[in-house]
């Protein structure tokens, strides 16, 4: 399933239509619900908490059909902190794509989402995107240093 030295998942860039991003308008996963049909035409983010998204990880099956009903999902924003160890650091890159590329290969249309901690995270944290694919980084949690 993955490319290059480290294996991370490939999440396949998906063909972009003219007005997938006018008007963009998200939805947290937290808010969410198969049993309302309000905002289905939103994008499912993944800008929480970890404990409040970890289930798509564990149990990647248990929200699939919820998801299929909106326009899009971005991968899930696994914390990628700076004091982590190098390898959770790689770990929750490889859940975001892991996650990601099962997703899209439910037929979900998929936009990574692309987290970095330090310098040391540039050299895996565009792995598994594929070049020219549209990418959504966060702000939350960031902080000036």
């Amino acid at each position: 399933m993955g490319k290059g030295k480290l294996q991370i998942p490939i999440i396949p860039k998906f063909k972009v239509q003219s007005d997938d991003f006018n008007n963009l308008l998200l939805i947290g996963f937290d808010k969410t619900n198969i049993e309302n049909t309000n905002h289905l035409n939103r994008m499912v983010h993944f800008f929480l908490y970890d404990y409040k998204f970890d289930r798509v990880w564990k149990n990647p099956d248990a929200d699939l059909e919820k998801l299929k009903r909106y326009c899009a999902v971005l991968s899930p924003d696994f914390s990628m902190y700076t004091e982590m160890a190098p390898a959770m650091q790689l770990y929750n890159t490889f859940r975001n794509r892991w996650c990601g590329a099962y997703y899209a290969s439910k037929g979900i249309r998929v936009v990574p989402t692309v987290s970095w901690g330090n310098e040391n995270t540039f050299e895996f944290c565009f792995d598994g995107i594929e070049k020219g694919s549209t990418v959504a980084v966060s702000t939350y949690m960031v902080s000036e240093t």
